[in-house]
Formats: C-alpha cells, sequence, structure tokens
C-alpha cells in the first residue's frame, strides 16, 4: 500500500500533514469525458514515472481486497502515531490519481473516514452517482470535477446533491452550477 505525505501544492507545514492515496489513471475513471482522458495529468506521470504507475497499480489490487479498509486504517494509524504527527491537523486527499471505480470501493473511504473524524478527507471525483442517496460524513468532502464535456445529467446528479463543482473550463459555461474553484492547467489540474 503506497500512501504519499505530499506534492508540490500540497506541502506538510509545522501544523499540517498530509496524505495522498493514488490509483491508476483512467483505468479506475469510468466517468472520465474524452477531454479529461486527452488532458489527463496522471496519465503524464504514470508514463513518466515507473514508480509512480507501478505503486498505483499496488494500490487498485489493494483496494480491491476485502480487507481494504482495515488495512487503510492501519496505514493511516501508522502515520498519525508518528511522534511527528501527533496534534497535528492531518488532511487526507483521495484520488489525486484515479476515481471511485464503483459503489464499493466509494463505500469503503466513506467507511474509513468515520474511523477518523479528525481527519479531513477530500476527493474530487467524476463519480458522483456512486454517492446518490449515501449520507457523507462531515469529514469527507466531494467535488465534482467537470469539463466541457460533461453529460447535463451528470451536472444534474451533482446540483441535486449540493456538491461544490470544480472546474478545468470556463465557469460562464456551467453558470447554473456552484462552481467553487477553476483550475490553473498550466500548474496541473487536481494537484
Amino acid at each position: 500500500m503506497y500512501i504519499s505525505t505530499g506534492n508540490k501544492k500540497l506541502a506538510p507545514t509545522a501544523d499540517t500533514k498530509f496524505l495522498i492515496w493514488n490509483l491508476p489513471a483512467e483505468k479506475t475513471c469510468p466517468f472520465a469525458t474524452e477531454l479529461c482522458k486527452k488532458f489527463c495529468y496522471a496519465k503524464k506521470a504514470e508514463r513518466q514515472y515507473k514508480g509512480a504507475r507501478n505503486a498505483r497499480a499496488v494500490n487498485f489490487n489493494d483496494s480491491l481486497r476485502p480487507s481494504f479498509t482495515v488495512a487503510m486504517a492501519l496505514e493511516i494509524c501508522k502515520y498519525i502515531n508518528r511522534p511527528a504527527w501527533r496534534g497535528k491537523k492531518v488532511l487526507f486527499r483521495i484520488h489525486e490519481s484515479g476515481d471511485f471505480y464503483n459503489k464499493e470501493y466509494a463505500q469503503k473511504w466513506i467507511d474509513i473516514a468515520n474511523v477518523f473524524p479528525n481527519i479531513q478527507f477530500l476527493a474530487y471525483t467524476k463519480s458522483v452517482r456512486f454517492f446518490v442517496g449515501i449520507e457523507l460524513p462531515d469529514n469527507l468532502t466531494i467535488r465534482f470535477s467537470v469539463w466541457d464535456d460533461t453529460k447535463p445529467g451528470e451536472l444534474a446528479i451533482a446540483r441535486y446533491m449540493g456538491l461544490p463543482t470544480y472546474s478545468a473550463v470556463d465557469k460562464a459555461q456551467f453558470a447554473d452550477v456552484p462552481i467553487i474553484q477553476r483550475c490553473d492547467c498550466k500548474k496541473g489540474c487536481g494537484d
């Protein structure tokens, strides 16, 4: 199981620590649009860095196991129980690469978030339909990620759920959707 502790944008500070969990790009993205597939920043890293590709493949296989929820909870405990982490705010980014690939896997993350109410979990996703009718814990933020070619039905689901939306495109195109941030792709969407 490979969890990273930050990136360029999520660098630890004296008060805050980061955990990041990644899966393979595109393979685990059932609702990726054609534009998303074309401009996927995570695929670039997998092509460029064999280690990233291999770690994400291992993570995907681990996520398929019935014991994933318990194994992830134990891994998180290893980090938060380190002396340098005690008393710090911990933020957990689910899927800097990859996405919720089915409803069962999404439920596993809800269960994990419920175990750690003092950790804030965040995921950008196109798989919003896996969360319909499910009460999310207060410490799990799901943001809908949209592109120009996002289907109106998917937008309707996100709007129905009241999910904040993150876009790599001009937010004027989605005037009726509560977009909270527009990505500057020059810096790398989703980082």
